[in-house]
């Protein structure tokens, strides 16, 4: 397995515009930095789950309210204030 620091792993912006502009976060991919194929399907070239490093902007959400039907969502919450919701 590959070492990655996250100081060496790009961050990407992402924001999410258009009625609102409330969503908006910096990523960091830790699992394609450590060796993840992002657009294959070999079982041997994937992880069995992704790791990213989300940072969200002060007043902004990391996304719109969505579900997965066969995934999970893990948050953990590095620094500052984090809410979560969810159908119930």
């Amino acid at each position: 397995m590959r070492k990655a620091n996250l100081k060496d792993i790009p961050e990407t912006p992402w924001r999410r515009n258009g009625l609102t502009e409330k969503f908006e976060c910096h990523a960091k991919h830790i699992s394609i930095a450590l060796g993840r194929e992002p657009d294959s399907f070999d079982l041997k070239k994937r992880h069995p789950f992704d790791l990213a490093l989300y940072r969200v902007p002060p007043g902004k959400s990391l996304c719109p309210y969505h579900s997965h039907s066969a995934e999970s969502e893990l948050y953990l919450v590095v620094s500052g204030k984090g809410s979560a919701r969810h159908k119930d």
